[in-house]
């Protein structure tokens, strides 16, 4: 199963009244579609050692689940069905599945993604769900394409060969800080403190792009 039958599984399952047979059934196949497909993102992958496998376990559990109960929060309007999923994935159920394996008062503080440092700057609290992943695509796609050239632009001083664009592609891709500095031979430090102040720079075209306000 590809991931355009994926989206048409979806949208057959959302026509389907809940608690009927036929929606259950859909639904079934929906997920054991999406498991099947085996491209599921994975968050933060080489954090967490040892426990890794049991967080992504849990919250793949827990976001079959929500699927299942709110598929009708899905819009096809503003993403794919797939690209839904793994926001849901990497945003929300990853997260929260955390303090569940390892304990509260053990949880460890993970690196901020790329679009969770964008929050701040392109978003607003009071943006809902789908509206959150419209504007990451607009922001991942400006990005990658980078139609003014500025973010290839954007270099840290002393190593030309490394920009913004490339950088905050990993990052959002979950690659932490200490691979991309392995990659480059760059330290940490150096790396971080040029993505937060790079991100501070192009605080204005991110809002502008997304419809933000001040």
């Amino acid at each position: 199963m590809n991931e355009q039958q994926l989206q048409e599984l979806a949208l057959q399952a959302q026509q389907h009244p809940l608690g009927t047979t036929i929606r259950r059934i859909t639904l079934s196949k929906l997920i054991d579609g999406i498991y099947r497909w085996g491209k599921l993102c994975h968050p933060y992958k080489g954090q967490f050692p040892g426990v890794y496998e049991q967080i992504y376990q849990e919250a793949v559990q827990d976001l079959f689940l929500y699927i299942c109960k709110n598929l009708h929060k899905y819009d096809p309007e503003r993403a794919s069905f797939m690209t839904w999923v793994n926001m849901l994935l990497s945003q929300r159920f990853f997260k929260e599945a955390i303090p569940k394996v390892i304990g509260k008062a053990n949880e460890i503080n993970i690196e901020s993604s790329f679009l969770e440092n964008l929050e701040d700057l392109a978003f607003d609290d009071s943006q809902d769900e789908d509206n959150y992943i419209l504007a990451f695509q607009k922001i991942r796609r400006y990005i990658e394409i980078d139609p003014k050239g500025i973010f290839q632009q954007a270099y840290i001083k002393k190593y030309p060969q490394v920009n913004f664009q490339e950088i905050a592609v990993k990052r959002w891709s979950g690659i932490s800080w200490k691979d991309i500095s392995e990659e480059f031979n760059i330290p940490v430090a150096t790396l971080s403190n040029f993505y937060q102040r790079t991100l501070e720079k192009f605080r204005d075209e991110f809002r502008d792009l997304c419809g933000g306000k001040d």
